[in-house]
């Protein structure tokens, strides 16, 4: 039986190469690098699937100090999803990134005293899923 070898698929612009490797949402959520939070943003109104970083999340699960000041994970969350839609809703229609900021009351590790802290964030409308585009939201640096 003879190979068959498929020639590479060339970028469409000549001065980047081929792709050597590419890293896919699938495999993301996989890793555990995005976290699928597709569920709750259909509660807030969100049409497409939303994934959070991990960094996000980690920075949403509250500390045993912060859960006694009545903080939680789902309100958090839910935070993040509402102010996200509602900058989508304000944003362009042809841009893809929103950044908005979300306040968060935190426990200082020194001090040990609440705080409230400013959470700068972007959500990104990113390549397609199955044929649909998906939105990707977590701190500026995640991205």
């Amino acid at each position: 039986m003879d190979t068959i070898q498929l020639p590479l698929p060339q970028p469409k612009d000549p001065h980047s190469g081929p792709v050597i490797y590419s890293y896919t949402r699938a495999r993301a959520l996989a890793d555990g690098a995005l976290v699928d939070v597709t569920e709750t943003s259909k509660e807030v109104g969100f049409k497409l699937p939303v994934a959070i970083t991990e960094p996000l999340q980690n920075r949403l699960t509250p500390t045993r100090a912060e859960a006694a000041i009545g903080q939680n994970y789902d309100d958090r969350l839910w935070n993040v999803l509402w102010l996200a839609a509602f900058t989508i809703k304000l944003a362009d229609r042809g841009t893809d990134t929103v950044s908005f900021t979300v306040m968060q009351r935190e426990v200082d590790a020194k001090s040990g005293r609440p705080q409230n802290v400013e959470l700068r964030l972007q959500a990104v409308c990113g390549p397609v899923l199955e044929g649909t585009p998906v939105i990707m939201i977590g701190c500026p640096q995640d991205f």
